[in-house]
């Protein structure tokens, strides 16, 4: 738990100016100021996540911040990477956003660290924070975080945007859930980037915010923190969810024999992609349209997770399926037909799993 030392923290004439907004709230007060000057979090990312957290706890009085990134400033950036501008383009990110969060609070102490987050440095770097925010976009990095913020009891928030979709949750806190227990650690688990998705510049502006808000709210010591759930958020439905992470006493986390997915995928029929062709089958196909359009199994039939999930589909399934008659579910991602194949065998419907090509 953060739980700092404030007697000896100073607040000047200039920042009673600039926070009076926040000291006269009742979960701050000049306190709760001196806790925030006192917080020190890193971020992992100075992206489309990063830049809004970036931006939001350096106005909010943060003593020091760190940026973790090693990327470089292109115009595909610009939608929603909002501390540069076209003058930064092809400029290391950490450089240029130090620069502007400088303008905006010069009392911030900013460190860079310009390369990437691995097994190598990560302990390192992560030890010197109390609070690690994830805002990165590959799995690898975030198995990272996850296993040094627990070796170091480090409180991690961890952000994830595809579309006008976006997760949020609070990770490590208060022997809380980790991110091993969310996602588990799987080699088959593919990274779904904005290069290949696409996002709405303002979802990753709204979970980034929301990344930040948590880590204020941990550092003023307000109890209403989204601990061991994950927020789901839809901007297209303006719709927020937080889905409970449950954890068995008996359930152990990575490294501990945790039960892998490869393990469960042990226990389901599974048939490879490119043995399926000539077999008559019911095929699921549930990727987004964009990516059946582009290329699927002949004959499969799409039907995205999202609503795979749904009453009438299941309805749909069972009224159009025979008995006798075995369901497919393809998708390029294990974990996802995990979830499908969930469902239909709660449904009592026969099912197994196509496995993807894999590409090397």
């Amino acid at each position: 738990m953060f739980n700092p030392e404030t007697n000896l923290v100073n607040i000047s004439n200039e920042e009673y100016k600039q926070y009076a907004q926040h000291m006269i709230l009742e979960h701050v007060g000049l306190q709760g100021q001196k806790r925030i000057k006192k917080g020190k979090i890193l971020i992992i990312g100075a992206g489309g996540l990063g830049c809004p957290a970036l931006l939001y706890l350096t106005a909010s009085g943060i003593g020091l911040i760190g940026i973790i990134d090693n990327d470089e400033i292109s115009y595909s950036n610009l939608n929603r990477q909002i501390l540069y501008n076209h003058k930064n383009i092809k400029n290391k990110k950490v450089l240029a956003a130090k620069k502007q969060l400088q303008e905006i609070n010069p009392k911030c102490k900013i460190i860079t660290h310009l390369y990437y987050l691995n097994k190598k440095n990560s302990t390192e770097i992560i030890k010197y924070y109390d609070i690690i925010i994830d805002a990165t976009d590959n799995f690898q990095t975030r198995y990272i975080i996850d296993q040094i913020c627990y070796k170091l009891h480090k409180i991690h928030i961890y952000g994830g945007i595809e579309e006008f979709e976006g997760q949020v949750a609070i990770l490590n806190y208060k022997s809380g859930i980790r991110y091993s227990n969310i996602y588990c650690e799987d080699k088959y688990l593919q990274n779904n980037n904005c290069n290949r998705h696409g996002v709405l510049g303002i979802t990753s502006g709204f979970i980034g915010i929301l990344q930040a808000t948590e880590a204020l709210k941990i550092i003023l010591g307000i109890n209403q923190v989204t601990n061991n759930c994950v927020l789901l958020c839809n901007l297209l439905n303006t719709c927020l969810k937080q889905k409970k992470i449950y954890i068995s006493s008996k359930t152990p986390f990575i490294k501990n024999n945790l039960t892998s997915e490869k393990q469960i995928l042990s226990n389901k029929k599974i048939i490879l992609q490119q043995n399926i062709e000539d077999k008559k089958y019911i095929i699921f196909d549930i990727r987004n349209k964009h990516e059946f359009k582009h290329k699927h199994i002949k004959t499969s039939i799409n039907i995205p997770l999202k609503y795979f999930k749904l009453k009438k589909t299941i309805n749909f399934i069972k009224n159009h399926c025979q008995d006798n008659i075995t369901l497919g579910i393809y998708c390029n991602t294990s974990n996802k037909s995990l979830i499908a194949s969930h469902i239909l065998d709660n449904n009592q419907i026969k099912n197994f799993i196509i496995k993807a090509k894999r590409i090397n």
